[in-house]
């Protein structure tokens, strides 16, 4: 395949899943497997670009949620300051960073496993159950939710800082290829009480750290790749993605706000149940 329909291809596909809890790192696994870049170390560079296109599509949530963000920012500084009495800017940021940790604290850890994961035979099989697994929790907690008599829209979408760890140890379950880390962040906020778009939208802000750190990870790993043609590849992906996660959110947002996240449920079964088969028809 020309490697400037591989870059539009594989943004177009990090783009819906990015922020979606479907797992974008196992569809472009997925892609990658069969699709991968004609270039010298054709399999470094994939995994180069896979990864540092996420920061394109965290530019987005940085631009859409600009005033949010810096509004919370003012908020740190006058409280920091002394101006206020109101610490809610800092405790955001701080249910953030706390949220993060884990997984950058996890990913460090056991990335030689990680990697060898990534590059098993048995990779396809990891996927398959990773997204059935998945896709199975988040139906059965959409069900129970929908059963509560309480209705989890009144429920404060501010977490303490024993919730962000919560919802940070569960992130770490999307290092398993296929998990999603956005599905195991929304997934752990709705059991604890977050209405759909706060969910969502707390799960937004926990992939700035973490994306922002495995791109650059990424780039000093893999920085003897990055010279002309390379970056070119590079940079158009970023900015594509960066254009199409701005729509993507705002679908996503004014999906859910009208629907469960049951039908993202219901797809990774179906794709997991596919992949699965595929799998074993193949041996």
């Amino acid at each position: 395949m020309n490697n400037y329909l591989n870059l539009i291809l594989r943004s177009i596909i990090e783009s819906i899943t990015e922020f979606l809890p479907v797992s974008s790192t196992g569809h472009l696994f997925l892609f990658t497997s069969f699709f991968p870049f004609n270039v010298e170390d054709g399999a470094s560079f994939d995994d180069l670009f896979d990864i540092f296109i996420q920061s394109g599509a965290i530019l987005s949530v940085l631009v859409l949620y600009r005033k949010f963000l810096i509004e919370k920012l003012k908020e740190t500084v006058q409280f920091a300051l002394g101006q206020t009495t109101d610490n809610s800017g800092l405790q955001f940021f701080i249910n953030i960073a706390i949220g993060s940790l884990p997984v950058l604290l996890f990913g460090f850890v056991f990335k030689s496993i990680l990697d060898s994961i990534k590059a098993s035979q048995y990779l396809l099989c990891i996927l398959g159950f990773a997204w059935l697994a998945g896709g199975i929790a988040i139906v059965l907690v959409e069900k129970k939710i929908e059963g509560m008599s309480t209705d989890p829209a009144s429920v404060t979408p501010n977490l303490s800082f024993r919730q962000s760890i919560i919802v940070g140890i569960c992130q770490c379950f999307a290092l398993i290829p296929g998990m999603s880390r956005s599905a195991m962040t929304i997934i752990a906020g709705r059991l604890l009480g977050l209405p759909k778009k706060s969910a969502a939208e707390y799960s937004f802000f926990l992939a700035i750290p973490v994306l922002i750190a495995a791109s650059l990870y990424k780039l000093y790993k893999y920085r003897e790749l990055l010279y002309g043609d390379t970056l070119y590849l590079l940079a158009i992906g970023f900015f594509l993605t960066f254009i199409l996660c701005m729509g993507i959110i705002k679908w996503f947002i004014g999906f859910i706000q009208k629907n469960s996240f049951s039908s993202f449920g219901y797809y990774r079964i179906i794709l997991g149940t596919t992949v699965l088969l595929f799998y074993i028809l193949s041996k």
